[in-house]
C-alpha cells in the first residue's frame, strides 16, 4: 500500500514539475465563473442547436444531431433539445427541436 502511495505522490510531482503553469484550478475541466455575469455571458458563436451549460455553469452552444457528446462532466458537450446523448457511441441521437434535423445510427441505444 505504501509503495502505491509513494508512486502516486511521485507521479503528481513530476506532472507539476513538467507543467509549471498547472494550478489546482487548471486541473478542472473548466475554470469556475468569477461572477454571475461571466456565467450568463452569451456564447461567442451562433448556437444552431440551442444552448446548454458546461460543468462550470457557463452558457455554451449545444451539440447537434450526430455530434460527439457526453464524456466525464459532459466535456464533449450536451445535446440540444429533442436529442439524447448515447453512451454507446457518444453521439447526439434524435431530432433537433431547433432545426428538425435528425440523426439515428443503426443499433444504437
Amino acid at each position: 500500500m505504501v509503495p502505491n502511495f509513494i508512486l502516486l505522490i511521485l507521479s503528481v510531482s513530476v506532472i507539476l514539475f513538467l507543467c509549471p503553469q498547472t494550478t489546482a484550478a487548471g486541473l478542472w475541466v473548466c475554470q469556475p465563473c468569477k461572477d454571475e455575469a461571466e456565467c450568463n455571458a452569451e456564447p461567442k458563436e451562433v448556437c444552431v442547436w440551442g444552448e446548454a451549460r458546461d460543468a462550470c455553469f457557463r452558457r455554451i452552444c449545444a451539440r447537434g444531431p450526430g455530434d460527439r457528446c457526453g464524456g466525464p462532466l459532459d466535456i464533449l458537450g450536451q445535446c440540444g433539445e429533442g436529442m439524447m446523448c448515447s453512451k454507446k457511441d457518444e453521439r447526439c441521437h434524435g431530432c433537433s427541436l431547433q432545426t428538425m434535423q435528425c440523426y439515428n445510427s443503426a443499433g444504437s441505444s
